[in-house]
This record gives structure tokens, sequence and C-alpha cells, in this order.
């Protein structure tokens, strides 16, 4: 199994209400992924019946137990986009803290990252145009980047005290977060509806 790259949404629970999976859905396809199939235990379903699953799961507040066979957990699903070999998405409730659930998207590492600081800037890029169209969801409080081994994305109350969001190679926070945070190390994108893509400075697009 390859090491995975993820971009991951990060979403208030206090924002959930009885569309909000179907809210994902429109942007999904507005983002230009196109819906592949189940993965796991909804290979034969739609992306609307996956998505119902995900609701209601999110509506329960279910977070799956240790012992708890996985056809009881959230579903995921691939998709198609940008010529990656793989792409695959899948709802965490209760992620990164209590109070939150993330959507997140994972491709092969190597599609994406030569090393540490050092990316392809084709991937990159197809990635940014994603993560823009993405953002336009209204409910999104943070868009962020990690590799496998990274240590997990701050959530949006950690980055309003002043914690840095994980951009490996980028993040998007809002106009709001931006102006209260130290950004001396960061390239600053400023995109529609009241984003800023953030880029390390120390990285590197080849």
């Amino acid at each position: 199994m390859p090491a995975y790259f993820s971009m991951i949404m990060e979403f208030s629970r206090a924002e959930l209400d009885f569309d909000n999976m179907k809210e994902l859905i429109a942007y999904i396809k507005h983002a230009g992924l196109e819906f592949k199939g189940g993965a796991y235990n909804a290979e034969n379903e739609t992306l609307e019946d996956i998505m119902d699953w995900n609701q209601k799961k999110l509506e329960d507040d279910f977070e799956l137990g240790y012992d708890e066979d996985a056809v009881n957990d959230y579903k995921q699903m691939y998709f198609n986009y940008g010529g990656f070999s793989e792409v695959r998405g899948f709802i965490m409730n209760e992620e990164p803290i209590r109070g939150e659930y993330t959507f997140t998207l994972l491709i092969p590492e190597e599609e994406i990252v030569i090393d540490a600081k050092t990316y392809k800037k084709d991937a990159v890029d197809k990635l940014k145009a994603m993560a823009s169209k993405l953002w336009i969801l209204p409910k999104t409080r943070t868009m962020q980047t990690e590799l496998e081994l990274g240590e997990g994305i701050s959530p949006e109350e950690d980055i309003r005290d002043g914690a840095l969001p994980s951009a490996c190679p980028f993040a998007i926070v809002s106009e709001k977060r931006f102006g209260h945070m130290d950004t001396a190390n960061y390239d600053a994108e400023h995109i529609e509806y009241g984003g800023v893509i953030l880029t390390p400075k120390d990285i590197k697009l080849v």
C-alpha cells in the first residue's frame, strides 16, 4: 500500500443540518471530481446513496467502536480527477477534535511529492484549483494538506489561538483567520469567497 497525501476539509458539528452531505456533493461535482464508485462496503452504490448513509451517521454522531464491524462505518468513495491514479474520499466524525468532522481526499504521495519540501508543480496546481472550488462550500472552516507521516491538521480553534495550519504544500484559511496569523513564512494568495491560500516559503515546486 503506498503512502498517501491528504487534503482535509474541516467542518463544525454545530452547523450540521439535514443537507450537509447534499451540499458537499454539489461542490464535489463543481470542483471537477468525477464519482468513480464506492469503496469497500459501498462498491455498488451511487454517490447519493453513500452520502445519504454518511449524513445519517453524522446526525447520529456515530464513531466506529474498536471492536465494531467496519461495515457500520462511514462509507468511502473513489473519484477521477486530474489524471491521478487514485483519489479516495471519506468522512471522519469528531476529527480532529470533538465537535468537528472532516472530509478527506487521499492521493498517492508519489504522484505529488518529491520530498518533504519539494512537490510536483503540475500536481499541486491541479489540487489548488480543486481546493479553491471546494472552499466555496459555505460551511468549510479550513482546508489543510498533510503527508502520511504528518502530525495531523490544526483545528480552526487552535489556529485562532496562534497555531499554524498544516500546509504540505498549502492550506486555505479564511480572511478573518489570516488577519490574525503570523504569516511571515508564507506566500499568500487571496481567492474568492473570503479565502487565502497559504504556501510555506520554503516549499519548492518543480
